[in-house]
């Protein structure tokens, strides 16, 4: 029987027997309740996670509201970016539904890295993965238009709409709650 969590790293690079018999032991699994929290700002992200089922919303306070930056669904590898590092989290990340999720912890992650080139290199490419969707992301919110961005999200995740509450949705896009309404009134008008 295949293990989910090596499943989804296969995507990153080859895994051989051998490795896989390396990594399994290492291997948890948990479910988690809607509004539960993986991570809180100050905390060190202790675990790689790869989500089966559910949602997670990653935030930020400011001058205390809080700003989304990025969700993580079903079939995704979801950390923090102080996870590289073993350093306090300045984000949160907290469960926008019930989740079933896998997950392997940074220490033990490090420790396989040295002594394993295939989960090192998989690492490697999950780094550069996660910068690439980071430069994305502060690009789109740099060059982008709120509808632009409204419209990458209805063709990447249209499920999002479904599953999330508007005022993240909002935040995501780093526009109002009012002006989203209008982005939608614009964008269902422009389909038609």
């Amino acid at each position: 029987m295949t293990n989910f969590f090596i499943e989804i790293l296969r995507k990153y690079g080859p895994i051989s027997q051998e490795t896989e018999a390396l990594l399994l032991p290492h291997i948890k699994h948990c479910y988690k309740k809607k509004g539960v929290h993986l991570l809180k700002r100050g905390q060190v992200n202790s675990g790689l996670y790869i989500i089966k089922k559910g949602l997670l919303r990653f935030y930020y306070l400011r001058n205390d509201k809080e700003v989304t930056t990025w969700f993580c669904k079903e079939n995704t590898v979801a950390f923090s970016s102080a996870f590289f590092f073993r350093i306090p989290s300045f984000e949160n990340i907290q469960l926008l539904e019930d989740s079933s999720i896998y997950y392997v912890s940074g220490n033990t992650l490090d420790e396989l890295y040295k002594v394993n080139e295939e989960l090192n290199t998989i690492g490697r490419k999950l780094s550069e993965e996660y910068c690439m969707e980071f430069e994305e992301r502060v690009a789109s919110l740099q060059t982008q238009t709120a509808l632009e961005r409204y419209e990458k999200l209805m063709t990447v995740s249209p499920d999002i709409f479904q599953r999330v509450a508007l005022g993240q949705i909002a935040s995501y896009l780093a526009v109002s709650q009012e002006t989203l309404s209008r982005i939608r009134r614009k964008y269902v008008t422009k389909a038609e």
